[in-house]
């Protein structure tokens, strides 16, 4: 019976990479370790979209000036891009969300040098708490979103 259990478990919560190319504010590409790339969605964000006809408006809390969300998306892709192309990371799972969304890619959390990247973008106010599903760090995640903005910060300075 172990031995059956060993095997249910046998995916890794945990993979290594280096990003090779960033997408958007919460999507990336990763070469792994073991030289496979995958498409990466950062799990519990929501960046606003680079381009302003895939917005929907009341998409982000209070914020309904498209041309400034799209303003911050670039700037969230710029971000993110600057903490984490070329650097190695770490993709941690969620243990409440699947490893992969509805579009194939893995659903992780990133981390540059033991850093939350994903938490690092909701702090700068680039992103939102993307909650359709639960994940384990939602109740952190939501509070960080809220001092970002109550100061305003990022997009939330668009309303």
């Amino acid at each position: 019976m172990f031995l059956v259990l060993g095997c249910l478990s046998s995916q890794p919560q945990v993979l290594h990479g280096k990003v090779v190319r960033v997408v958007d504010g919460d999507t990336l590409y990763v070469k792994l370790d073991s030289g496979e790339v995958v498409k990466v969605r950062l799990v519990g964000i929501d960046a606003p979209e680079l381009e302003p006809e895939l917005m929907r408006p009341g998409e982000y809390r209070g914020v309904h000036n498209i041309t400034c969300l799209v303003k911050y998306a670039h700037i969230a892709k710029e971000f993110l891009a600057n903490v984490t192309l070329g650097r190695e990371v770490t993709l941690e799972f969620d243990s409440k969300q699947g490893r992969k969304d509805k579009y194939g890619r893995l659903l992780a959390y990133i981390y540059v040098n033991g850093t939350d990247v994903n938490e690092l973008i909701l702090e700068k106010g680039l992103a939102r708490v993307f909650y359709e599903k639960r994940f384990d760090k939602m109740g952190e995640y939501l509070r960080i979103e809220e001092e970002a903005r109550k100061k305003k910060l990022g997009l939330w300075s668009c309303n």
